[in-house]
This record gives structure tokens, C-alpha cells and sequence, in this order.
């Protein structure tokens, strides 16, 4: 079997992060944290700011360059990414790097169900707005993505969601 590089993206509170963990628990892949990764070229936020947009495609360059040495070991990887932003771009040097070993895949469940699991965690929270923002930026590229890359969680626990959509 070919390892696999799974790019697990959407807006705050999607489920990103819970489903890379079970990913990494369950199904043995190795998680690239690119929200961590990114905060090293913004300790004070701003990713999406567009006077910001050199300094996020350094951060994407280190991203990608993390996820390709664990590819050259022969680990399954799940990167766990907002993104930020400049998402096309991203998604295609990845594709040009991974070809058929990439995947894409977009939680995207109803935006009230993502503002409710974003105010109910512990750590750090998106908001209202931002998450509202980045749903509507993904709307926008669901085209170049792919509707079947879009999946719906609502009201799902997510071992059902990984046991759905994540075939491993």
C-alpha cells in the first residue's frame, strides 16, 4: 500500500483536530499540527491578512517541507490546517508533490454546529466571525476542491464521521 497524505482542513470548529487524532490513534498515521506550525511565522495571529501573504507562503513552504520528510519515511500522514488562506495555491503544490498519494478533505458541518463546538472547547477559540469568514472562503473554492471532498458532520459523533468518510 502507498502512504498517503491526507490534508484534513475547514473552518474553527469543524472537527479537524479530533478526527486527525483518531486518525493517528486508530488508523496509525502521523498528525502535522499546521495551525502550530504556521504560529512560528505569526505569534500574534494575522495569517489572513493580506499584507501578511509572503510571510504565509513561507509558513506553507515549512509545512509542506515537514510533511515530506515523513513521507519519505513511509508514514501516512494527516495534516491538521486551517491554511489560512492563498488555499489554492497550497492545495496545488501539495497535489504537484503527492499527486495520487494526496487527499483533500473539508469538514464542513452546519456553520451553528461549528460555532457551538467552538465555544464548548478548552483550548483556544476561533469565533463567530472568523469561522463565518472561513466557511464562506471555502464555499468559494468548493469547485476547485470537489463537492464529494466537502463533508457534512453535523450531529455526528466523530468515530461515525471517521468510520464514514475515512476508509483506512
Amino acid at each position: 500500500m502507498m502512504n498517503k497524505v491526507l490534508i484534513l482542513t475547514g473552518p474553527g470548529g469543524s472537527g479537524k483536530s479530533t478526527i486527525a487524532n483518531l486518525l493517528v490513534e486508530k488508523c496509525e498515521f502521523v498528525k502535522i499540527d499546521g495551525d502550530e506550525l504556521d504560529g512560528k511565522f505569526f505569534p500574534k495571529g494575522e495569517q489572513w491578512l493580506p499584507k501578511n501573504l509572503n510571510n504565509l507562503r513561507r509558513a506553507h513552504d515549512a509545512i509542506l517541507k515537514e510533511t515530506k520528510k515523513f513521507f519519505k519515511q513511509g508514514k501516512n500522514i494527516v495534516l491538521d490546517y486551517i491554511i489560512f488562506g492563498d488555499y489554492i495555491n497550497f492545495f496545488k503544490e501539495f497535489k504537484k508533490e503527492f499527486g495520487k498519494n494526496l487527499e483533500i478533505k473539508v469538514l464542513f458541518p452546519s456553520e451553528e454546529e461549528m460555532i457551538r463546538r467552538d465555544k464548548e472547547r478548552a483550548c483556544w477559540t476561533t469565533g463567530e466571525e472568523r469561522i463565518s469568514t472561513v466557511r464562506k472562503e471555502f464555499e468559494n473554492i468548493r469547485k476547485f476542491i470537489g463537492k464529494k471532498n466537502f463533508i457534512d458532520s453535523t450531529g455526528q459523533k466523530p468515530e461515525e464521521t471517521l468510520q464514514k468518510y475515512f476508509n483506512f
